[in-house]
């Protein structure tokens, strides 16, 4: 049988999972790719900027080989950072820059220190090259003794944390991998989505046990042609050179890359002013879903803490698909239901929140008529509900007739319900004193209500104002 000799790594392996399936995700709603909005990759919401003229004479050169030395693409990447076109090694997208490093330098056995969770290719491509790998949390990567390893990687900003790092930092961390001959791989390939000025790509141009590598992907929004490079010193980057697969850039990908990095330091400031307005935006409406706890973020993403959320993060994608949203669900990053969603337009954001908004209200009439109808079955309960996963929202003695009261929070005190201080800090609405609900002859109005599929506020209207 061939498997008996192939690389056992490589049969053990199974590929990382991505974001960006956008065919796919189109197929499995019943929607074109035109009618979603991926939220799923973090490119620059502004867009790719405007590329017609140079892709049409990119066009007219394919039937010939692009010059594999790429020496107009290493000085455009060379100056774009102010370094050597010597310190550039010119790659097919970050992913082959990895393969490139993992390929060069780790041999079985050998032990890697990177940090949990971040982005899977690092894993993926030592472990093909049969590294052990040792994790660390971000927070604390820069502390590592590297000491017996062969490379630590860092990703910064982190995929799909979102935390920077500052220089100084991991300059810090670089000269501890250099006194020790420790490789160092710096993922910088959202940087400059971020704070490019926290970039250590002239470090790596200087020392050998330094590589950063950076990506034409996120900040111009041209994921389809495939455009990055890494920064090492000049025997290093001679060294990836001479190994890395000839032609790894197309004529295309050439043309296109050369011309982001001589034309667009205009275009970067506009993405960064955007960026940061709408991140603050967006977190904020985040915040403000119960459940969500979203993580302090310094790029064009933002990670969430759905574990308090009604939804675990597989329902809660499949419920946003069908409204058309492609969010990202982390449980490849080994994050139990979290998801992370990119930052786009306004216009684009208010659609994501909307959505959220939909979902819970469609959820939440759904359970609402299951139990509904369950309760009246049996009659009011007489048990606590202080077992409930939404408690706090239920207290101790409260008879619930509803898992989830789809008026949640009405925030009517009306109803006998009132803000309380929970004991692990902030104020919840509870609805330990409302007993309208609970009413046998108001819960078949407002499950009949929901049948008939009017909308909640009508049903408040209809059902709730003349019982207040």
């Amino acid at each position: 049988m061939f498997y008996n000799r192939v690389k056992k790594t490589a049969i053990e392996l199974s590929p990382c999972i991505h974001g960006a399936r956008l065919k796919e995700s189109a197929e499995a709603c019943g929607k074109s790719p035109d009618e979603l909005l991926d939220f799923s990759v973090n490119l620059n919401p502004l867009g790719t900027p405007g590329l017609n003229k140079i892709l049409a004479t990119a066009c007219k050169n394919i039937s010939d080989y692009p010059d594999n030395r790429y020496s107009g693409f290493k000085k455009a990447a060379a100056d774009y950072l102010n370094v050597s076109p010597e310190n550039i090694v010119p790659g097919n997208g970050s992913s082959e820059i990895i393969r490139l490093f993992a390929q060069t330098v780790i041999e079985p056995g050998d032990k890697v220190i990177m940090p949990s969770p971040t982005f899977g290719e690092y894993e993926f491509q030592c472990r093909l090259f049969g590294a052990d790998i040792e994790y660390g949390s971000y927070d604390n990567i820069t502390n590592v003794k590297p000491e017996g390893c062969k490379a630590v990687f860092l990703c910064n900003p982190n995929n799909p944390t979102g935390n920077l790092l500052e220089r100084n930092k991991v300059i810090r961390l670089a000269k501890k991998c250099i006194s020790s001959e420790v490789f160092l791989f710096v993922d910088e390939a959202f940087i400059e989505l971020s704070d490019p000025g926290e970039s250590i790509a002239d470090i790596a141009a200087c020392n050998d046990f330094v590589i950063v590598m950076r990506s034409l992907t996120k900040i111009y929004a041209v994921a389809g042609l495939r455009i990055g490079f890494a920064v090492a010193s000049p025997e290093y980057a001679r060294l990836l050179n001479n190994i890395r697969l000839p032609w790894n850039l197309n004529s295309i990908g050439l043309a296109v890359g050369e011309h982001l990095l001589k034309n667009n330091k205009n275009y970067i400031d506009r993405s960064l002013e955007l960026i940061r307005k709408e991140r603050l935006w967006l977190a904020s409406k985040l915040g403000s879903i119960r459940g969500f706890k979203p993580y302090p973020s310094e790029t064009n993403f933002i990670l969430i803490d759905a574990r308090e959320f009604a939804l675990d993060a597989a329902g809660l994608t499949g419920r946003m698909l069908r409204r058309g949203i492609i969010i990202r669900d982390c449980a490849s990053f080994g994050l139990e239901n979290h998801i992370r969603v990119a930052v786009r337009k306004r216009s684009e954001n208010r659609k994501l929140i909307n959505a959220f908004s939909h979902v819970i209200s469609e959820w939440g009439a759904e359970l609402a008529k299951k139990e509904i109808g369950k309760a009246l079955k049996r009659g009011v309960t007489e048990r606590s509900r202080i077992d409930c996963e939404y408690y706090p929202c239920h207290f101790e003695g409260q008879d619930c007739t509803f898992c989830f009261c789809p008026f949640y929070p009405c925030k009517d005190e009306r109803t006998g319900g009132e803000l309380v201080h929970k004991s692990t800090g902030g104020e919840v609405w509870s609805c330990a004193k409302c007993s309208i609900i609970h009413r046998g002859d108001i819960a078949e109005r407002v499950l009949e209500s929901l049948m008939e599929g009017k909308k909640l506020k009508d049903v408040w209207k209809r059902v709730m104002e003349p019982n207040l």
